[in-house]
């Protein structure tokens, strides 16, 4: 893999996760283990801009791509040997805007935030079976 000073030259704001860092083995794990890929780049991105320089980067290194929301991909989709594209550390909020019943998500929350976000203002989804709902 090529050297990764060009991204934070270039502008990334997030964190990049490679085999030597302490966090790589957490940056792995997915809800199946089945689905989990060692991945030569994890990168958690910020922005919209940070997924523009990632797909970039690993176009240009000929790396596979995945993109990882919630990590709930049994069929192994958000995971990758090559670059991972994680939402999950700083993409993972959810709004409620409880006057116009409308929630906006995002691309990393999981049910269980989007739950919790719609219960506490006396809203609930219709959606995923892996969080059970309890809005008390």
């Amino acid at each position: 893999m090529s050297d990764l000073t060009i991204l934070n030259a270039s502008g990334f704001k997030g964190d990049l996760i490679t085999p030597e860092h302490p966090d790589y083995e957490s940056s792995l794990v997915r809800w199946s283990l089945s689905a989990q890929k060692r991945a030569q780049l994890v990168a958690y991105v910020k922005d919209e801009q940070d997924v523009s320089l990632i797909i970039k980067y690993a176009r240009e290194n000929s790396l596979p791509l995945a993109i990882k929301g919630g990590g709930h991909s049994t069929a192994g989709s958000s995971s990758s040997e090559g670059v991972v594209i994680d939402l999950s550390r700083y993409i993972n909020t959810v709004e409620v805007d409880a006057d116009k019943k409308l929630a906006y998500v995002g691309g990393g929350a999981i049910w269980e935030t989007v739950d919790k976000a719609t219960c506490a203002k006396g809203l609930a989804t219709v959606a995923g079976t892996v969080n059970h709902v309890c809005c008390s």
